[in-house]
């Protein structure tokens, strides 16, 4: 049986999932000109990020709740959905390869911006109200739930602690995001059961069947993976040891 997926729960989680392409649009959109592209081509490659962003959301929303369950060698059920969240990854890397204007673009995004905007994590809130309504499994909800809602909460505070350049905030920020990366990993392993065994010794593995389902799916199949973009982004710009009072992600000099 399908699990039931409260009405106000399928509201929130597709308004924030909108929420998270038109913020992550903006900040980039903001960016352009600290880029230096040319006009014509920046405003091309900032279409074109709405673009990808749109598309890629309507195919969580429309494509993945299709997508069923891939089973592996093992019994192991692997959702699909992660070939599709994959795939938006793979298509955002290889234009990064070939496009000095979203490069420009994107380097020139406020470091600060990148992290604050991860706010929206703190919606694994959701996942610990589902797991009280019997609707989703602990070994799933508990790590996911609470690992997005910490990386949600802290993500404003390290953010201004950039912004303000606070002692040891680059230090804060590189640990904010590997554990933003880690919490990510988790819970796609949690919720695929593949690293059930692992982390929940004892526990059935089997997977959450409605992160799989409408509305629920529009998170593993969008928002996980432009989080980890996120992520990357964030990391190489503490990489480059950028300005932290510019917040601005450029090339060292």
């Amino acid at each position: 049986m399908s699990p039931a997926i409260p009405w106000f729960i399928s509201l929130i989680v597709i308004a924030t999932n909108i929420a998270i392409a038109i913020a992550v649009w903006t900040i980039f959109a903001r960016s352009r000109a600290r880029g230096g592209a040319p006009r014509d081509s920046g405003r091309g490659t900032v279409n074109g990020l709405a673009f990808l962003l749109g598309v890629w959301l309507a195919a969580g929303v429309f494509i993945g709740p299709k997508l069923g369950l891939l089973v592996g060698q093992g019994g192991a059920a692997v959702p699909p959905v992660i070939v599709l969240a994959g795939l938006g990854v793979a298509v955002v890397l290889v234009w990064l390869s070939v496009s000095s204007d979203l490069r420009r673009t994107v380097a020139a995004a406020p470091l600060p911006a990148v992290i604050g905007v991860q706010v929206y994590r703190a919606i694994g809130v959701v996942f610990i109200f589902l797991l009280g309504l019997g609707q989703l499994p602990p070994h799933f909800a508990l790590p996911a739930g609470w690992g997005d809602v910490v990386v949600g909460i802290t993500a404003p505070v390290v953010a201004l602690a950039l912004l303000r350049g606070a002692p040891g905030s680059r230090l804060l920020a590189l640990s904010w995001n590997l554990f933003g990366l880690l919490d990510l990993v988790v819970a796609v392993g949690m919720g695929s059961g593949l690293l059930v065994p692992l982390l929940a010794p004892g526990q059935a593995p089997a997977p959450a069947t409605a992160m799989q389902q409408f509305p629920l799916v529009v998170v593993p199949a969008f928002a996980v993976p432009v989080s980890v973009l996120l992520h990357i982004l964030a990391l190489s710009g503490l990489r480059r040891r950028v300005p932290l009072g510019s917040g601005i992600i450029a090339p060292a000099r």
